[in-house]
C-alpha cells in the first residue's frame, strides 16, 4: 500500500477484513487501516479463497470469524475475534456459511 511516499507490504494473512469506501477500498489490518484505489470486484478475483464476501461492501479473512448471528430478518452480524462486527447480507451469510462449514 503507497502512503503518501511510503510503500507498505501488508501480508495477506494480515487482513481481517475490506470495506469499499468511495472509489476506494479500506483494508483493515491488526494494526491499521490503508486506502487503496482499487475496486471490491479486482480484491475478489485476487485473494485467495480465505476472503469471503459477505456484502456487496466488504469481505471478510475466514479465519478471523468468531462467530455469525442473525441480527434482523434477512441480515447477520459477523463478529471478529478482535471484536469488531460487520453485517453480512443473505448471501453473503449462505456463502461465509460454506466457507467455513457451518
Amino acid at each position: 500500500m503507497k502512503d503518501r511516499q511510503q510503500i507498505h507490504v501488508v501480508p495477506v494473512a494480515d487482513i481481517n477484513y475490506i470495506e469499499a469506501d468511495g472509489d476506494y477500498v479500506k483494508i483493515h489490518t491488526r494494526d491499521k487501516a490503508y486506502l487503496k484505489e482499487k475496486t471490491m470486484k479486482f480484491f475478489e478475483e485476487n485473494l485467495p479463497q480465505q476472503f469471503i464476501r459477505i456484502h456487496r461492501s466488504c469481505m471478510v479473512n475466514v479465519n478471523d470469524v468468531a462467530k455469525i448471528e442473525l441480527y434482523e430478518k434477512e441480515s447477520y452480524r459477523v463478529h471478529l475475534k478482535n471484536g469488531e462486527i460487520l453485517k453480512a447480507s443473505s448471501n453473503g451469510y449462505k456463502t461465509l456459511k460454506r466457507a467455513v462449514s457451518l
